[in-house]
Formats: structure tokens, sequence, C-alpha cells
């Protein structure tokens, strides 16, 4: 008992320190840039313009610590087996609907189109609150790495043993050499579109689906787009 008990505590010792090491590293970037460009606004505290430009980036990287900060404290959360899942029965459309709603308006502006497709009454045995997430990172992702007129497919189908819902896109697709990377936290692949992520959302969508039992799968080829499809074993 006492050996178990000693495991037990060396274990959260470790994990512990590895996450205070995994924030305080990604966040040294961000507040480098923080100061350079207090630096810059103390220098020039009556150019307009560049106090206008400054304070823009300041807003955005702020809001990228935020996200960081936050995701990492969920993934911590989950990792460490604190997040108790509170399952329910909810219409599949219901949920990929709440999904989208943050992403809409995004999409049109881009030019980009959000299509659903599958049965309105499925349902699925899940988290709402932490499904809704996961599926919207997906989302998100999916929209960084496609171009204006580009399609974002949602579909789900059901078969005897396994509910399977497919975030499809025709975007730039994933390299080869970082298709067996991607759910590595805060891993960014030198041919990514989106550089204001923090290369936490698919990890934590991964960690949000196996937390409840489900699989996340991905399938790609470069110029091909992708396919993420979660799977969840079919309720008896």
């Amino acid at each position: 008992i006492l050996q178990s008990k000693n495991e037990a505590e060396a274990r959260s010792k470790t994990f512990l320190k590895n996450t205070i090491s995994d924030i305080s590293h990604q966040l040294k970037t961000p507040l480098a840039a923080l100061m350079m460009y207090q630096e810059i606004l103390s220098d020039e505290p009556d150019n307009i313009q560049t106090v206008r430009t400054f304070s823009a980036k300041i807003g955005a990287t702020l809001n990228r610590m935020e996200r960081l900060i936050l995701s990492m404290l969920q993934i911590a959360r989950l990792d460490a087996g604190n997040i108790i899942f509170e399952k329910n029965s909810l219409r599949i459309a219901d949920l990929v609907a709440r999904s989208m709603a943050d992403l809409t308006e995004r999409a049109r502006l881009e030019g980009k189109k959000l299509l659903t497709e599958g049965d309105s009454d499925m349902l699925l045995d899940c988290d709402p609150v932490w499904t809704v997430q996961a599926i919207g990172n997906i989302l998100k992702n999916a929209l960084d790495h496609t171009e204006t007129g580009g399609i974002i497919r949602i579909f789900w189908e059901r078969t005897p043993a396994m509910t399977k819902l497919v975030i499809q896109d025709d975007g730039s697709g994933i390299a080869p050499e970082d298709l067996h990377h991607i759910f590595k936290r805060f891993y960014r692949s030198s041919h990514s579109l989106d550089k204001e992520g923090v290369g936490l959302g698919l990890p934590l969508a991964k960690s949000i689906i196996e937390g409840q039992g489900g699989l996340i799968s991905v399938q790609s080829a470069p110029g091909k787009g992708t396919a993420f499809t979660l799977s969840f074993l079919t309720k008896p």
C-alpha cells in the first residue's frame, strides 16, 4: 500500500512538473512580444498610428495567451482524471449546430461553406459541453486549412457497432511526415496556414473524445483535403 501511494505521489509530482514546464515554456514567446510592444509604445506615445497598431497587437497576443492557458488547464484536468463526463443522449444534429454556432460567421466572411448531412433524429450518448468543444476545435482546424471557396462537410452515420461523425474538408491536406504528429501538443507543421494557433486544439479534441470512450482518426493527403472521424460504440 505504501509503495503504491509513493508511486502515485511520484506520478502526480512528475505530471505537475511537466504541466508547469509546458505552460511556462509556451508563455515565453508571447511575453517577450508584449515587452517589445510596450517598449515601442513608450518610445512613441504621441504617434497615434503606432499606438493603434501596437495596441491591436497587444490585444491579439493577450487573447492568444488566454486561449493557451485555458487549453493547457483543460488538458491538465483531463490528463489528471479530474473531469467527470456527464453523459446524456442528445441529437447529433444539435451537437453539430452548437459546434458551428461560433464559426458560421467566420466561414461566411472567409467565403467558405459549412454543410451538414445526417439523420436529424440520430442520438449520441456523450457529454454535450465537452463534445461540442471537441467538434468545434476540429471545425476550426478545418477552416484554418481551407482556402476561400472551400467546403467543409459534417456528416454522421450509424452501423450496428459504431456511431461515426466525420468532419471533412477540401483544403490543403496534411503532409505525410506530419500526419502522425498532429495530435501532439504544440506541434506546428511547417506547411501550416494557421499562424495564430497555439497547437492545442487537436490534442484537446483527442483527449475529450477518448476520455468518453471514443476514438478519433484522420485521413489526409496533400492537396486533397482532410477527414477527421469521431467513432463511438453504438449504444445497445
